[in-house]
């Protein structure tokens, strides 16, 4: 991720949470959660490591300006894979989430990391 910029990700704000980002001329909001398919995988405490058939990251962007606003982006994360939203790249690196970060907030050890890049000249 050398050449992408961090996303401002705060883990300890717990999940789901949202951002507002400027990237160029343009804004953008940012917003993360995840799903939990199957509840059991929260019973042992154990961070979730994401993606995993039980549960998953999924971010979204919409583009807020100029124009309406419009999402240009909703997918499950998967991390080093770069995603393609208009005119911008995203990547993501390896997500734990310790389960008292879901719905909740604190200084857990949860670990998102996740860049942005342009995707071409605007």
């Amino acid at each position: 991720m050398s050449s992408f910029l961090r996303l401002p990700v705060n883990p300890d704000d717990g999940f789901p949470q949202a951002f507002s980002m400027r990237f160029g001329d343009r804004g953008y909001t940012v917003a993360l959660e995840v799903s939990v398919i199957d509840e059991d995988v929260l019973a042992g405490g154990q961070p979730l490591v994401l993606p995993r058939p039980e549960a998953y990251l999924v971010v979204s962007v919409v583009r807020e300006e100029p124009g309406p606003a419009e999402v240009i982006l909703r997918r499950k994360v998967v991390p080093r894979y770069e995603y393609q939203a208009a005119e911008l790249a995203l990547v993501f690196g390896d997500v734990s989430i310790d389960v008292r970060n879901l719905n909740g907030a604190g200084a857990f050890g949860s670990r998102v990391v996740g860049g942005v890049a342009a995707r071409w000249a605007s």
